[in-house]
Order: C-alpha cells, then structure tokens, then sequence
C-alpha cells in the first residue's frame, strides 16, 4: 500500500469508532465513502485476487437471493412500498456497502500479512477505546460516590455500548484461545496487556448491565469449548465430545434461566404468572405502550414484570403477523410496528428481536435465507479453523455466534450495528480465505 498504509488504516479505525456515536450519521456516511472509493481503488490497483472470494459463493448467493426477495415483497406484497423501498436503501443497501467495504479491505490487505494484522489491530482500537469510556465513567461515578447506573459511554444506550463491547470481546477470545492452545498470538503485545484488556472489557460488560449481553457473552465461552472439544476427538471417543457439549448446553442455559428468573421477578410464581398475563394480549392491552392501561396486576396483587411482560406479549403478536403474512409486509426497521397499526388501528416501534422483526418485514423465507447466510459463514469458518487455527476464522466464528444470538434478543439488525457487523462478516471472511495456501494446511 505504500505510503497511503497509515491514511487507509486511519480511516478504518475512525470508521469504527465514529459508527456508534450517535448524531454522526454524515461523518460515518463519508467514510464509508471514503473507504469505499479508496479501498475499490486499491484493490482495482491489485487485479483483485480470485482467492478473495474462493469458496464464500454459497454465502454470496444466498445474500443475493435475500435482497431480490426483499424488493420482490417491497413490490408485489408490501401494502406500503414506498416506506419499505425506502428502508431497504436506508437500511439494508448501507449494509451491503460496509460488507463491501470489509470485503475490499480484506483483500487490499490480505496480500501482506502485516498489513492484515495491523488493519485488525485499529478495529480493536476503535472498539478499546469504547469500553475504556465506559471504564473511565465507571471510575468517576464510583469516585464520587454516585452510585453506578447502567452506563452507555459514548453510544446510545447501555444495549449498544455493550453490543461494542462483546465485539472487542470477540478479538480478546479469539487471542487468548489462539495463546493457550496453539501458542500463536496476532495482537502486537504480551500476556499482560491481554489479561489487562480483558478485566476492562468484564468491567464495562457489567457497568453496562445487559443481560443479553452477559447471555451471548456466555455462547462464545461455549462456542470455543466446543471447538476446544471438537479438537480433542481423536483422544476422546465421538460420543464423550458430543455429551460433553451438550451437557455445557444444558448447565449453561438452565443457571441462565435461574439467574434470569432471579433477577426478573421475586419469585417463580411471579415469573410464571407475568408470563401467564402477557400471552392473552387480546384481554390485557397495555402491551402496545399508549399509556391508556396501566401495568395489569398479578392475582397476589403485584404488578407484573413490565420488562418480562412487554417482551412475552410482542412475541406473541409478533408471530401472530408472521403467520398472518407468511410473505411479509415489506422490509423496514419497524415492521413490526407497522404490522400492528395495520391490524389494531395503532402501533409503532420494533419488537426487541431483530430476527421476529425481519421475518415479519420479509416473511419466513427472507428470514430462512437470513439465517442461511450466517449458518453457511459459520459452517465455512467452523471449517477453516480446524483446517487452519486461523485467528480471522476464529474471530468472524465468534462474531456471528454474537450476532446471531443477539439478534434473538434485540433490535439490532439496523444502523451502525447492522453495518459494523456486515463490515467484519466481510473482513473477516475474505481474509480467511484469501490467506496463503501454506497456511491453509491443516495442522499435523
């Protein structure tokens, strides 16, 4: 890259340091362009290498096909096809741009490996110098003795701080486990600044106070326990490994429920009667949120758990839509919302998962095609480790194994988190494949 290597590294740091900063929509737009015209160029300049997209024609196609959907239904099935054209542009286009960004990134990059590592290396920054705010925070409040709420650093919202940190997090795992059981290392320091690293990333993960953060926090500490299994089956019999993942399944997620159940409520009968309340959305109305009932009570005469009350009942009415327009009712960010004011008269806002959310705004085969796209990335990735302890294979396994969890959970499949996550799925990817065929050996 010649003497243009600090300016284009430059740029994809503050790329990733700017996306989440809200109110910086035109600054995070230019350099996206920047980026983009810039790493087009470099890449043009390079003959762009087959190798960059050797093997991911599956994910590609898929995608593909995900977006020839989504205008389908913004055409032919939408009852507003204006509002969904113009998410689709907003929304989705912005992300198949910072995928193409990633992808040029990647492959400008992928010919030098030090100019790969150092490309990585300024993510990480980027996203550091996130949590190290919410650190900082942290520090001063407990310094003054104001007690600690949850915090949100430079982000949003606590949810979206957070979705920054289990990225950064993402890197740290991927190191640390690459430390421990290969003995290679990419990150340019030592065990100490690594171990360092890690206690200000737990530090902010629990200044944010994000359960689902904590939650697929968790899954990519199991995912790496699978691989770690997977690669001790020649020493253990199949079935040893296969009942030791899913008994780490199973423990994990009945502690999650206990802490969840806990947290949420003061009793079981609590959590179950809230539960209980929230399913018959047709008799208890405060779910859509227009303030003209208030919270329902429970038979012992407690209010229910708003938080665990609001998430049941738009999950059900959620799938009441999908099973209503199976096809959709055109892309958007609100879909859900727009759904519901299309069939009580009134409603708005998203339904705090990003997957019940595109599955109403694109039916259940935009959503399978959806879900197609990541488990053919994860499958490829999963792969490519075991054939190569490859640290982008580990890193783009751990980033969708976070991703498509918390999209489970959240919103999160629009803005800048929907971006910075199409940006490292084409990073990441394109780099693992476009390493050298000496690297792709499998390990003896």
């Amino acid at each position: 890259m010649g003497a243009l290597k600090v300016i284009v590294l430059a740029l994809v740091g503050a790329l990733f340091f700017v996306w989440p900063i809200p109110h910086t929509v035109s600054a995070s737009d230019l350099l996206l362009l920047l980026n983009l015209c810039l790493f087009g160029y470099l890449a043009w300049q390079q003959g762009w290498p087959r190798r960059s997209v050797h093997g991911l024609y599956l994910p590609a196609a898929v995608l593909a096909a995900l977006t020839a959907w989504m205008y389908l239904v913004a055409f032919f099935v939408s009852p507003e096809t204006s509002w969904s054209l113009d998410e689709i542009t907003s929304q989705w286009i912005r992300g198949l741009i910072a995928l193409s960004v990633g992808i040029l990134v990647a492959t400008t990059v992928s010919t030098n490996p030090d100019s790969m590592r150092k490309a990585l290396f300024v993510i990480f920054i980027a996203l550091l110098l996130h949590v190290l705010y919410v650190d900082l925070e942290t520090v001063y409040l407990w310094w003054r003795d104001q007690g600690i709420a949850r915090l949100a650093g430079l982000a949003e919202g606590p949810d979206k701080s957070n979705y920054l940190t289990n990225l950064l997090f993402g890197f740290l795992l991927a190191e640390s486990f690459l430390r421990i059981s290969r003995g290679k290392r990419l990150l340019p320091f030592g065990n100490g600044i690594l171990l360092t690293t890690l206690v200000l990333a737990v530090t902010a993960e629990f200044a944010e106070r994000t359960r689902n953060g904590i939650f697929t926090l968790v899954l990519m500490l199991l995912m790496l326990s699978a691989l770690y299994l997977a690669e001790q089956g020649k020493r253990l019999k199949k079935s040893a490994v296969v009942a030791g993942v899913v008994t780490m399944w199973l423990l994990v997620v009945a502690g999650l429920g206990l802490v969840v159940a806990a947290r949420q409520s003061s009793s079981l009968d609590n959590l179950i009667g809230t539960v209980s309340i929230a399913w018959d959305t047709e008799h208890y109305k405060a779910w859509q949120g227009d303030g003209r009932e208030a919270w329902p009570m429970l038979p012992g005469g407690e209010t229910v758990d708003p938080s665990v009350y609001q998430r049941v009942a738009w999950l059900k009415e959620g799938l009441l839509l999908v099973a209503q327009h199976p096809l959709g009712i055109g892309f958007g960010r609100n879909a859900f919302g727009h759904g519901l004011k299309a069939k009580y008269g009134e409603g708005s806002g998203h339904s705090h998962s990003g997957l019940l959310d595109l599955a109403i705004g694109v039916g259940i085969p935009g959503a399978l095609l959806w879900l197609g796209f990541i488990v053919s990335l994860m499958r490829l990735a999963w792969k490519q480790y075991r054939a190569t302890h490859s640290y982008v294979a580990l890193l783009l396994l751990l980033v969708l194994t976070d991703y498509g969890a918390r999209m489970l959970l959240d919103s999160i499949m629009r803005d800048h988190m929907l971006q910075q996550f199409m940006f490292l799925t084409g990073l990441t990817a394109v780099m693992m494949v476009a390493e050298s065929p000496e690297k792709r050996r499998p390990a003896s």
